[in-house]
């Protein structure tokens, strides 16, 4: 199983997270790709389906969502080793690695597929039967973060 490592690239210079710096996921639990490529139809009426006209007005769109049990082996990240322990990643992931802008880009690499983009939705639960584990989720849009000119 490979690692998937989101790396910061960008952002407001008063960020407490420095450029550069990693989050690696080590243990994966679902990892998926949402590929979309819209395209509306026109059926012609009283005609069959070989008449239907297909128009591709809008372009495509990669969602990859990432899955992980968070525990001490979970994650790694680079510019701060004294986040080990679970209360202190889920500190880490909700105060420091959320994005606050759109000048928040990221990149993702994952079995040989690197993208830029940026984290639309992190998700950390847990059930009280469970010990001190969350389930983590996390959203990555694919994209050239666009912020705009002062």
């Amino acid at each position: 199983m490979s690692d998937i490592v989101i790396t910061k690239t960008s952002g407001c210079s008063g960020d407490t997270f420095p450029l550069c710096a990693t989050a690696t996921i080590r243990n994966f639990t679902s990892l998926d790709f949402e590929l979309n490529t819209p395209v509306s139809d026109f059926p012609i009426p009283e005609s069959n389906d070989t008449c239907n006209i297909l128009v591709k007005a809008e372009g495509n769109s990669l969602v990859i969502r990432i899955g992980w049990v968070m525990n001490r082996e979970t994650t790694s990240i680079s510019s701060a080793s004294c986040v080990k322990s679970v209360p202190e990643q889920l500190a880490f992931w909700l105060n420091t690695f959320q994005p606050n802008s759109i000048e928040d880009a990221y990149s993702i690499s994952v079995d040989g597929i690197t993208r830029e983009g940026f984290i639309r939705k992190t998700t950390f639960s847990r059930t009280t039967i469970e010990t001190i584990t969350y389930q983590a989720t996390l959203e990555f849009i694919a994209g050239d973060v666009v912020a705009s000119e002062a």
